[in-house]
């Protein structure tokens, strides 16, 4: 099985989408990255500021360290009330001087540098901030350990907001950027999309060069259309030259036999009778198979089609086959309609199409005998918004396990008589050229109608 080949258009907006989104997420990553490292800079540092408060509030007094709680503002550390502050200060000796008590870890701290981490204390986590800072009273050092953490609240939920309001601006980013990839495909596929519809609009056997305005990007694909165009209708022009010549070839000698056979024999002569018999099998099958390839769909030139009264092709063509019909002992009748129904096509087409089924009737509708059976009728009529061209016998009609395949090329209902099988196919290609379908039902007699658009 042919795997199937994604569209351009598809593959289009999968190689621009998906690099779009992978540099969206890395530009996302960076955002969010660079504001948690921002928002936890500026906590940071308001809680080094407030640990600061701390530490100039610390005094000596009779060689021993002291806390002024009075002088410090814990409170400036949070806001809108969110989050708690646990803070101590402790001695050299480890002794708390305020604050909260196992708070303080000597251990995170090698030198004079504020150290930040974060903690879990009294169920809570917390950021901290701790720091050794010294005093001089009398040339003698005094250094203290200052430690202060808030919980954590504040700092999530600015984050989250920072989150949610980068989630918003990618979210928007995206969207316009996949709209905009979307629209910039559309308008680019768009010279390829009108050049299908106008070719899809095209009657398929316009062989007509295409005009379009194309595109530098696609003026060789249309330039290539129309080369093919012109190679099939110069096919078509030499198909159609070439079943003239044909024709001529054939008939000629055909004719010249039969004028032969003529001076030869006598008419009542029994070898004249089977080979005249032969002579003109060959000429009927000579003349359905010309018939049959001139009225190919891919080998005709539909501007020779003219718009015609399809009323007066049928007055014309009873007038020329009544005598014919009558000389077999047929009765003949044809019925026009009030309404006049032009069309555009070939009168001759139109012709041999009936023909070919006058020619199935005279050859079918006989008894057992070969006797005539009844009246031939050729009619006009309107069915909704369809012309239907019938003609009709009063033979036996055909089974209804034929009647799905009379139309079929060599096939016939009695294998047993002579024929080419062809001339019931010839009337279906010459239907399907004037863009009508056939039909065939039993009606007391096989009628065979071809139905017409009409948008009256």
């Amino acid at each position: 099985m042919t795997k199937e080949t994604p569209s351009i258009s598809s593959q289009l907006i999968t190689w621009l989408t998906i690099p779009l989104l992978i540099l969206t997420t890395i530009i996302f990553a960076y955002f969010y990255i660079f504001s948690i490292t921002k928002v936890t800079k500026f906590f940071d540092n308001r809680l080094l500021a407030s640990a600061k408060s701390i530490e100039r509030s610390i005094g000596i007094e009779d060689g021993e360290l002291f806390v002024d709680i009075q002088s410090f503002s814990i409170e400036l550390l949070s806001t809108n009330d969110k989050g708690l502050i646990y803070y101590s200060v402790v001695d050299e000796k480890k002794n708390l001087l305020v604050g909260y008590n196992l708070l303080f870890n000597k251990n995170l701290i090698d030198e004079d540098v504020p150290e930040f981490y974060y903690t879990n204390y009294n169920n809570s986590k917390l950021r901290v901030i701790s720091y050794k800072t010294t005093l001089y009273s009398s040339g003698k050092a005094y250094s203290a350990y200052i430690t202060l953490g808030e919980t954590t609240e504040e700092r999530n939920e600015n984050i989250k907001k920072i989150l949610i309001l980068l989630s918003i601006i990618m979210g928007i980013v995206i969207f316009f950027s996949i709209t905009i990839t979307l629209f910039a495909v559309h308008q680019g596929l768009k010279p390829l999309k009108d050049l299908k519809r106008i070719i899809k609009k095209r009657d398929n056997k316009d062989l007509d060069s295409l005009v379009f305005d194309a595109p530098k990007e696609i003026e060789d694909v249309v330039k290539s259309i129309n080369i093919l165009l012109e190679r099939s209708r110069n096919t078509i022009e030499y198909i159609e030259q070439f079943n003239s010549d044909i024709s001529h070839q054939l008939r000629t000698p055909l004719a010249e036999m039969k004028m032969k056979l003529e001076t030869l024999y006598d008419k009542k002569d029994k070898n004249y009778i089977a080979l005249n018999s032969i002579l003109n099998n060959m000429m009927h099958i000579t003349e359905q198979l010309l018939l049959y390839a001139k009225t190919n769909p891919n080998t005709i030139n539909l501007k020779r089609f003219k718009k015609e009264s399809l009323n007066q092709i049928c007055k014309n063509y009873s007038l020329k086959v009544a005598p014919r019909i009558y000389k077999k002992g047929f009765e003949f009748a044809f019925e026009d309609m009030q309404e006049e129904f032009f069309l555009k096509c070939d009168a001759i087409m139109i012709e041999s199409m009936l023909d070919n089924i006058i020619n199935n009737a005279l050859y079918y509708a006989v008894d057992e005998k070969g006797n005539p059976i009844g009246i031939i009728t050729l009619s006009l009529k309107r069915h909704n918004n369809t012309i239907w061209l019938s003609v009709k016998d009063e033979g036996k009609g055909v089974g209804k396990e034929f009647l799905e395949n009379i139309f079929k090329r060599y096939y016939r209902v009695d294998a047993g008589k002579q024929g080419t099988g062809l001339g019931l196919s010839i009337v279906k290609q010459i239907a399907s050229l004037h863009n009508a379908k056939v039909n065939a039902i039993n009606e007391n007699g096989l009628k065979i109608s071809i139905i017409f658009k009409n948008s009256k």
